[in-house]
């Protein structure tokens, strides 16, 4: 698992903090794709109201919260554009799943794979590219989930195949956000 395990743990956005005045200066990390994706899950778990998330169509995702912006900039292989019609199969089979899956060492020489149920199964190489890319992530209990990358990846190529008008992309992928990542209601 070593290839994978070390692609995970590559960074895949710039994370930079900033306060609405301008005289404030922001704060610019590095983060990976499961930090990425933990945060958005964590701010949109603590109020989900609309317009809490912002998109750019070539894949920036800002989390606002009162005068606080939190924004993600994706690093050139995690731009939403090379997302290819096998990967976004593939990714949507991971959002599918009733059981998050987990990634396996086959022994293949590739890495790990994603298996879940006998539905869910990607090969090695297309994990590791799924990984490469941001795609895929972990979550805090070690299951595969598609990344705050994957969901604004497969929201862009939705976008791009459905004819939606480009300027209309940011707003659906905002949404699209928003509805993948918020936790659901335990109560509900």
């Amino acid at each position: 698992m070593p290839a994978t395990s070390w692609l995970l743990a590559r960074p895949s956005y710039t994370r930079y903090a900033y306060a609405e005045d301008r005289n404030v200066p922001g704060e610019l990390t590095r983060v990976t794709a499961a930090q990425a994706t933990t945060e958005a899950r964590a701010h949109l778990a603590a109020d989900s109201r609309p317009r809490r998330v912002q998109a750019h169509p070539y894949g920036a995702v800002i989390l606002c919260d009162g005068d606080r912006r939190v924004r993600f900039d994706p690093w050139q292989e995690v731009m939403p554009k090379y997302l290819t019609a096998r990967q976004a199969a593939d990714l949507l089979l991971v959002a599918a799943a009733e059981v998050p899956p987990s990634l396996v060492d086959v022994g293949s020489g590739y890495g790990p794979q994603v298996q879940g149920s006998s539905l869910v199964r990607i090969p090695p190489a297309a994990t590791n590219r799924l990984v490469r890319h941001g795609y895929l992530a972990l979550d805090d209990t070690g299951q595969v989930v598609v990344s705050l990358a994957g969901v604004v990846a497969l929201e862009w190529r939705h976008c791009k195949t459905a004819g939606v008008p480009m300027g209309q992309w940011a707003d659906v992928i905002a949404e699209a956000v928003m509805d993948a990542l918020t936790p659901d209601d335990p109560q509900g």
